[in-house]
C-alpha cells in the first residue's frame, strides 16, 4: 500500500512540471547579426556627383567620397574607366576611421565615363563605388545635373594665380614636416594661395585667412602658375620643453634570457600620388616644370628604384634613381619638360620603370595628366 501511494504521489508531480514546461514561451535561435570586424575590408561611398550628370570636355568634376574602416583607411584612389587619375593618402600612417577626400578630374574627350573610388587599408581594397557621367562638347546642350558640393568652389583656369586646393581636411604647420606645431586646421576643399615652398615641391607655404603655413603636397591639387613661387628656409625644428624628470634609482636585475623573435619585413607597394604642375600652358612658356609624387603605400621598405616621364616627343625621360623609400614615405621627384607645339599631350609618369621592386601591387605604378597647349 506504501508502495502505491509513493508511486501515485510521482505521477503527480511529473503531470504538475509538464504543465509548468509547456506554459513557457519558447526561446529563438540567436540571430547571426553582422558586425564590423577588424578583418574585414574598407567601406566607401560617392557623396558627388550624381549618376548620370553631364559635363563639358575640360570642365573640372569634383568628386566626393567617404570611407569607413575597423582599423583605419590608408588612402583613396579615384579611377576613370579604370586608369588611376588621382591618389590620396592619410596624414596619419595607420589612416583614418573615417576618412573624408575632394578627388578632382577633368575629361579631355566625349563620351561616358565611369568613375570609381576604391578605398585601401595597407594592401586591403575596398568594393568600388562608381559613378557614371556623360561628357559632351561644349557646344552641346549640358542638363544641370550636377549637385552643388560644399566647401568646393569653382577653379578659375585663367587665374594665374598659384595655388592649392586640398583634397581632405589638413593641418596647417609651422614649418614644412610632422615634427613642427599645428598652428590650424585647413577644411577639405579649400583653395589657398601658395607663396612659398621646399625645393622638391612636398611642402607648400599657404596663406589660409590671416595664417601663413605649410601642407603637405602630397594632399593637395596645384593650379595656376608656379614656376616662380620661391624657395623659403625652413625655420629652426622646434625643441620640446618640459621640467627635468626626477632622477629614479636605478634597479640592476639580471635580464631572463629571451627568444629571438625574427620580423619578416613586408612587401613595399610603390604608386604615383600625383602629378602637380599646369595643365594649361604655352608654347612660349615652354620649358614647364612638373613634380611627381611617388608613395611607398605597402609595408616594407623599396629598396632602389627608378622612374620615367614620357615627353611629347615620345622619348622616356629619367626621373633618377630613388635609393629607398620606407613604408608610408613619399618622396617628389621635378622635371623641366619641353613643348614645342600646341596641341595637347598626356604626360605618363611610372614609377619602378625598370621592374626592380618586388611589389604588393604591379598595376598602380602609372599616372597621367593631360597637358593642353596653345
Amino acid at each position: 500500500m506504501m508502495r502505491y501511494a509513493r508511486f501515485l504521489i510521482v505521477l503527480l508531480i511529473l503531470a504538475v512540471s509538464g504543465c509548468n514546461l509547456s506554459s513557457q514561451p519558447p526561446t529563438d535561435e540567436p540571430l547571426d547579426v553582422a558586425t564590423a570586424e577588424t578583418g574585414g575590408r574598407p567601406v566607401v561611398t560617392i557623396d558627388s556627383p550624381n549618376d548620370g550628370a553631364e559635363v563639358n570636355v575640360g570642365t573640372q568634376v569634383f568628386v566626393t567620397a567617404n570611407a569607413t574602416d575597423a582599423v583605419g583607411v590608408t588612402r583613396m584612389q579615384l579611377l576613370a574607366n579604370n586608369q588611376i587619375v588621382k591618389t590620396v593618402s592619410s596624414e596619419s600612417p595607420s589612416g583614418q576611421r573615417n576618412f573624408q577626400v575632394i578627388l578632382d578630374y577633368t575629361p579631355r574627350a566625349e563620351g561616358d565615363v565611369n568613375l570609381q573610388v576604391v578605398a585601401y587599408r595597407g594592401a586591403i581594397a575596398s568594393d568600388p563605388a562608381d559613378v557614371a557621367i556623360k561628357v559632351k562638347s561644349p557646344q552641346a546642350q549640358i542638363e544641370p545635373t550636377l549637385q552643388p558640393v560644399d566647401n568646393v568652389p569653382a577653379i578659375d583656369p585663367n587665374d594665374p594665380t598659384c595655388r592649392a586646393l586640398t583634397n581632405t581636411g589638413l593641418n596647417l604647420r609651422s614649418g614644412p614636416g610632422t615634427v613642427y606645431d599645428r598652428v590650424g586646421l585647413v577644411a577639405g576643399g579649400a583653395v589657398v594661395p601658395i607663396v612659398g615652398r621646399v625645393g622638391d615641391n612636398s611642402w607648400w607655404q599657404v596663406r589660409y585667412g590671416i595664417t601663413v603655413g605649410w601642407v603637405s603636397g602630397q594632399y593637395t591639387s596645384i593650379y595656376g602658375i608656379c614656376s616662380s613661387v620661391p624657395v623659403i628656409n625652413p625655420p629652426p625644428t622646434p625643441t620640446p620643453t618640459g621640467r627635468t624628470p626626477t632622477p629614479i634609482a636605478t634597479i640592476t636585475q639580471t635580464p631572463t634570457p629571451q627568444p629571438t623573435i625574427t620580423v619578416t619585413p613586408g612587401k613595399a607597394d610603390l604608386v604615383v600620388a600625383s602629378i602637380a604642375g599646369p595643365t594649361n600652358t604655352t608654347v612660349a612658356a615652354s620649358p614647364v616644370t612638373y613634380s611627381v609624387t611617388i608613395t611607398n603605400t605597402g609595408s616594407g621598405p623599396s629598396g632602389s628604384f627608378s622612374s620615367t616621364v614620357k615627353l611629347p616627343n615620345g622619348t622616356d625621360a629619367n626621373l633618377g634613381v630613388v635609393s629607398n623609400l620606407n613604408a608610408g614615405e613619399s618622396i617628389s621627384l621635378n622635371i623641366d619638360i619641353p613643348f614645342t607645339a600646341a596641341t595637347s599631350y598626356t604626360l605618363i609618369a611610372v614609377v619602378d620603370s625598370a621592374s626592380q621592386v618586388n611589389e604588393i601591387s604591379e598595376v598602380n605604378n602609372t599616372a597621367t595628366l593631360l597637358v593642353t597647349v596653345s
